[in-house]
C-alpha cells in the first residue's frame, strides 16, 4: 500500500492535531475530523453513546452494517496516560500499577517543589505582603498556576506521543475502509480501550453471536506484528510472515509487539518500550500487512 495523499493528510492531522483523545472537547475535535474523513469514502457511519453522564459520554463510530457484517476490525482511539517502563500487551493488572506509579511518583516530585519553592520564598522574602503590589499579583499567580498543575498531575497525564498507540491502529483501519468494500466486513473506532473493555461490550451488544471480531492495537510500532487467535487464515498470515497464535477467547487480535519468556503465568509476554511507544515514524510495512490481510 503506497501513501496516497489521503493517507499522508491523515497521517499528518492524527499524529500532530489530533493527537491527543482524552478529555470531552478533544475527543470531539477527534471525532469531527474522523467521521469528515469517513464520509468521503462512505455513508453507511453511525456514532453511538453509552457510559453516559451530565458532562461526559463515551462513543463508538461504527462503519458498515455492524448488526449483519461477518467480521468487524476495531480498534481504540482515545489516548492512554503516562505510566513507567514498558507498554505491557493484555495485562491491565500490570499496565495499571505502572500508571499508578507514574503517577504517585510525579505527585511527590511537584509537591516537593512546592515545598521547596515556598521555603525559598519565606526565606529571602521576609517583609509583609502589599495587596495591591505587582508582586504578590504575580506570587497569587504562581500559586495558582502550581496548583492547576498539581491538580492535572494527580489525576494523570496524557501521553503525547500516540503515533505507535494508538494512532498507527487508526490510519490502518481508514486505509481498510478506502479499499475494503465488501458488505460482510465492517468497522470500528471504539472509545475506552486503554483503561478497559466497555467500548468493546459496548460493540458486543450490537453485532450477532457469529461475528470475528478482530481488534488491531499498535499496528506501526517498529516491532514484529502477531496475529493471536482462532479467525486467521493460517495460509495469509504465513505468506505475510506474520506471527501466529492460536487462542479459544472469542476475540481475535493483531498488534505490533516484542516477547519475553520472562511471565510465570502467561507463557509469552508481549510488550513494547518506550523507545518503541516514542518512535516518531510510522512502520508503514506493519501497516501495508494488516491490510492485506483483510483483502
Amino acid at each position: 500500500m503506497q501513501q496516497n495523499e489521503n493517507f499522508k493528510d491523515w497521517l499528518f492531522r492524527y499524529q500532530y492535531i489530533y493527537r491527543i483523545r482524552r478529555t470531552e472537547k478533544n475527543k470531539r475535535r477527534f471525532l469531527s475530523a474522523l467521521v469528515t474523513d469517513i464520509s468521503e469514502m462512505r455513508e453507511d457511519i453511525q456514532v453511538i453513546e453509552y457510559n453516559r453522564h451530565k458532562k461526559y459520554a463515551s462513543r463508538n463510530v461504527y462503519v458498515g452494517d455492524i448488526e449483519k457484517a461477518d467480521q468487524i476490525i476495531c480498534t481504540y482511539y482515545d489516548t492512554p496516560l503516562k505510566s513507567i517502563g514498558s507498554y505491557v500487551l493484555f495485562n491491565r493488572k500490570e499496565q495499571g500499577k505502572r500508571t499508578t506509579k507514574f503517577i504517585l511518583g510525579s505527585s511527590i516530585l511537584m509537591i516537593l517543589a512546592g515545598i521547596i519553592g515556598t521555603l525559598i520564598f519565606m526565606r529571602y522574602v521576609s517583609e509583609a505582603l502589599d495587596l495591591a503590589s505587582l508582586r504578590t499579583v504575580f506570587i497569587v499567580l504562581a500559586y495558582g498556576i502550581y496548583f492547576f498543575l498539581l491538580g492535572k498531575i494527580t489525576k494523570g497525564l496524557s501521553s503525547r506521543k500516540t503515533l505507535v498507540r494508538n494512532t498507527s491502529s487508526v490510519l490502518t483501519l481508514l486505509a481498510m475502509i478506502s479499499e475494503i468494500k465488501e458488505k460482510r466486513t465492517a468497522f470500528a473506532f471504539i472509545d475506552e480501550g486503554s483503561f478497559g473493555e466497555s467500548g468493546l461490550k459496548a460493540l458486543n451488544t450490537s453485532h450477532k453471536k457469529q461475528a470475528n471480531i478482530f481488534f488491531l492495537d499498535s499496528i506501526g510500532a517498529d516491532a514484529p506484528l502477531h496475529a493471536l487467535g482462532n479467525g486467521f487464515s493460517r495460509a495469509k498470515v504465513s505468506e505475510l510472515k506474520i506471527d501466529h497464535l492460536t487462542s479459544d477467547q472469542g476475540i481475535n487480535y493483531i498488534f505490533s509487539a516484542r516477547t519475553s519468556e520472562k511471565e510465570t503465568k502467561i507463557k509469552t509476554k508481549f510488550y513494547l518500550d518506550k523507545s518503541d511507544l516514542e518512535q516518531k515514524n510510522l512502520n508503514m510495512d506493519n501497516v501495508t500487512r494488516v491490510v492485506e490481510l483483510f483483502k
